[in-house]
């Protein structure tokens, strides 16, 4: 699955979600159910058609489909699909589903009415794992967005009612572990940020394909951060060790003028030979191109008293004694 912006992504996950099997009759009620919670219209009609009338709206021809099909599987009843052209204000097709005289026997079953024919907000009844995963999926068909892998993760559902969304914002919670936040600037929204609680619920809600691209574009993410600090690192100790080894050639010139190239002892005088040759190297590289090779602590000592025949000069001291 390939994504370049954050509406083609979602409209990829609409996609991989609407190719899913609709499971049993239960199971594709229920994602009907997050369907018109998001994505559904409440229209009265008159004359003799007079009573409520359900639409699922939506620009997304895979959820028009996936939505025509879960009628038909969950209630056998087969809906009108209309589409709307793209106009001066719209620049893509908008399709309805619309349920017609079954809207009411559909929407009361499926407890968006309650049995007075008015829009209720109560949350469903108890549900098994399989129903509770297939309501949120069908609330993200309906009303759900995200933002495209490599960028700052976001994921939000726009649903219609904040009771509705504090109930659904518990189901989600039983799916990733956390509860998403719960957004009113215009309509509720649930909204997640947690790049892991996104993966981790379209994995569950069955974008694997979705998942799998998030997945790679974060260690993608991670490798770029973590090479980043290396060479940061790296830069910072190559910076440390040549402040170091400036010194240290400066210690060698101050001591050759103080005592002489004689004057120094053969470990001195090779670890200063080897200073003058490798001003860049480190005390580990400086170790390893003696004979015999010897560890960083030696260097180290060796280096400190060269320092203290260097300081020579200013003290007219010979060599100390070794601490």
């Amino acid at each position: 699955m390939s994504a370049v912006s954050s509406g083609s992504f979602t409209e990829a996950v609409r996609q991989e979600l609407s190719r899913l099997p609709p499971g049993g009759q239960g199971t594709a009620r229920r994602e009907l159910t997050g369907l018109l919670r998001t994505a559904g219209t409440l229209t009265l009609r008159g004359g003799s058609d007079a009573g409520p009338e359900i639409r699922i709206v939506t620009a997304s021809g895979a959820v028009a489909r996936r939505a025509h099909a879960l009628v038909v599987h969950g209630f056998g009843h087969r809906p009108e699909l209309q589409v709307r052209g793209a106009g001066e204000v719209r620049h893509s097709p908008r399709y309805a589903v619309v349920l017609g005289r079954a809207s009411r026997s559909i929407a009361t079953e499926l407890g968006v009415l309650d049995a007075q024919g008015r829009p209720s907000t109560a949350p469903p009844g108890p549900m098994s794992e399989v129903h509770r995963v297939a309501l949120v999926r069908g609330a993200l068909l309906g009303g759900g967005s995200l933002s495209r892998p490599g960028r700052e993760a976001h994921l939000e559902i726009a649903v219609g009612d904040r009771r509705v969304g504090e109930w659904l914002a518990a189901l989600v919670e039983t799916i990733v572990g956390a509860p998403p936040g719960l957004s009113e600037s215009g309509r509720t929204r649930l909204v997640v940020k947690s790049g892991a609680r996104i993966g981790a619920l379209l994995a569950a809600l069955g974008a694997v394909g979705a998942y799998l691209e998030l997945e790679e574009h974060q260690l993608r993410r991670q490798l770029r951060a973590d090479a980043n600090r290396l060479a940061n690192a790296d830069r910072a100790n190559l910076g440390r060790t040549i402040e170091a080894s400036a010194t240290q050639v400066a210690a060698v010139e101050r001591a050759i003028r103080a005592v002489g190239w004689e004057g120094l002892d053969e470990e001195v005088r090779e670890v200063a030979l080897a200073r003058l040759a490798n001003p860049e190297a480190s005390l580990a590289e400086l170790g390893s191109l003696l004979d015999p090779p010897v560890g960083k602590s030696a260097i180290h000592r060796r280096l400190r008293r060269l320092e203290r025949f260097a300081d020579a000069e200013d003290t007219a001291e010979g060599e100390p004694e070794d601490p």
